[in-house]
């Protein structure tokens, strides 16, 4: 074998590893991509979710519900003003 023929057969060599180096890395790129658009589309479907559970919390705290479940559930009833008592803190213990 002369030398040019080494050479040769090196540079070949080196070729060949090198296109399996792209071949590999192009499959990493698309399998990644492919990940990347599947946790995309997942963090839109979340999304989705908390802006629909945002919604029917507020709804279910919403003040005029309560005030109708404490009546109904609860036969809770607001006091009229006359049986109201203000309390006054001014700070100072009641020693």
């Amino acid at each position: 074998m002369t030398g040019r023929t080494v050479t040769i057969a090196l540079l070949v060599g080196a070729i060949v590893a090198s296109a399996a180096a792209v071949i590999d890395s192009s499959h990493d790129s698309r399998r990644l991509f492919n990940e990347w658009q599947g946790l995309q589309k997942q963090a839109y479907r979340l999304n989705e979710d908390w802006g629909r559970l945002l919604l029917e919390r507020s709804t279910w705290a919403a003040h005029d519900r309560v005030e109708q479940l404490a009546a109904d559930r609860l036969m809770m009833v607001v006091p009229e003003n006359e049986a109201l008592q203000l309390v006054r803190v001014d700070g100072q213990t009641g020693h």
